[in-house]
């Protein structure tokens, strides 16, 4: 019988486009957490509708422009310069990109991203799924990225602090990916809980804080640094795990080789870079000051008051005190390193794997860690439908989870229940 040829390169691919997925968790888990998020799937349907209603009325209802270009349309414009400030009508802007994400993901993944899937000779539910979830990634980021800007200068992220008004380009793209990350909050709990779950859930929150605070306190220059360094991943990693499901395995080995070149330099040389400036060059730039006012119109600098309510004002009133102090730099400095924490963990799942199958060694010390493909690539022993384990050689298990023992794979000679 034909065997299929591992490479190591292809093995550790294998080993890595597949998360496992975690059913050690508390038993009652799906009831308390993944149920209620996939129960409030249809009323996000319902809303994401709305969302459809509304800009009909928009388009055939002048007298409600008004009110519904809040959500239509990016807020507090300048007449005299163009740019744009920060203001209440944010929140709308990003509750409507909330709804419509979530509606534009579930309708991209059933009517269009399966479909192809299944078109391309996917079989597999899960991998139909799988493939849906990847592609609606791959799609978002191939888009908004575009949108995205970057800076070579380090100084320039915190020169004339406080940068009250934007480009329109800059706000949409920050006010965009905000929306995204909220989105994914929600995503995270109705996929199938993977092994890096709770990973995922600290990553998302911390993401979306960091977004929100360089955004009241008027750092937008570093958080769409930041967010841009991340993007590229973004982009690479799904394309790999589309490409794979496919049954590129050739071209996917190309894109994972470039996803881990841009890996390491974006999110492990650029971020710490990012991390340093804001440790080292942000003294030297800003100084401990405050200012209020608009842009056409801004009064400081002002010293910093002792009390806490500086730091609650931005978030109400938006031309009103904004302060930057050194606590405000060490907690920003915090959370960007507590990412890197995550993103050193899961550099080292990548670098574990790949290590331990190019070394000829068993990865059973790291199947916790990753999914293998034992699921995808089935072999039949004495057509009786049995499966080879990648991971022990000459040990097959069938469906119901009997285990038995095989010579060199090939011949049967006993089976038992484990």
């Amino acid at each position: 019988m034909a065997t299929t040829v591992q490479t190591p390169l292809r093995t550790i691919i294998s080993r890595l486009l597949n998360h496992k997925i975690d059913h050690s968790y508390h038993p009652h888990f799906e009831d308390l957490v993944v149920k209620p998020f996939t129960n409030i799937l249809p009323l996000l349907t319902g809303f994401t509708l709305l969302a459809g209603v509304l800009l009909l009325i928009h388009i055939s209802i002048p007298q409600a422009e008004p009110y519904t270009s809040k959500f239509l349309l990016l807020s507090h414009r300048q007449p005299s310069t163009g740019l744009y400030s920060i203001g209440n009508g944010d929140v709308c802007f990003v509750l409507f990109e909330v709804l419509t994400l979530v509606g534009l993901r579930e309708g991209c993944m059933k009517y269009l991203l399966a479909p192809f899937a299944r078109a391309m000779g996917v079989s597999k539910e899960r991998k139909v799924v799988r493939f849906s979830e990847q592609g609606w990634v791959l799609m978002y980021y191939s888009l908004i990225w575009t949108k995205s800007s970057h800076f070579s200068d380090m100084d320039q992220l915190w020169i004339d602090w406080p940068q009250r008004d934007v480009d329109g380009l800059i706000k949409f793209y920050i006010l965009t990916q905000l929306a995204y990350w909220i989105q994914q909050v929600i995503s995270v709990n109705i996929e199938a809980r993977r092994k890096d779950y709770w990973l995922n859930v600290v990553h998302h929150f911390i993401t979306i804080t960091l977004i929100l605070l360089c955004y009241v306190y008027h750092h937008t220059r570093v958080g769409s640094l930041i967010l841009v360094m991340m993007d590229a991943i973004e982009i690479l990693f799904p394309f790999a795990k589309c490409l794979r499901y496919l049954g590129f395995t050739t071209l996917c080995d190309v894109v994972f080789c470039i996803f881990f070149i841009t890996w390491i330099i974006s999110r492990h040389v650029l971020y710490l870079m990012t991390c340093w400036s804001v440790y080292s060059h942000v003294p030297r730039i800003i100084e401990p000051s405050c200012f209020m006012g608009s842009a056409n119109d801004l009064h400081g600098p002002l010293p910093v008051p002792d009390d806490w309510w500086h730091l609650i004002e931005p978030w109400l009133h938006p031309k009103g005190i904004v302060c930057h102090s050194d606590n405000f730099r060490v907690s920003i400095l915090a959370y960007l390193l507590v990412l890197q924490v995550l993103m050193m963990i899961w550099f080292g799942f990548i670098c574990k794997v790949a290590i331990g199958v190019l070394r000829g060694s068993a990865a059973d010390d790291v199947r916790s860690d990753v999914e293998s493909d034992e699921e995808d690539s089935e072999s039949v022993a004495n057509g009786s439908g049995w499966q080879q384990s990648q991971l022990q050689p000459g040990r097959c298990v069938d469906s119901n989870g009997a285990a038995q023992m095989v010579d060199g794979g090939k011949n049967k000679i006993h089976c038992k229940e484990e």
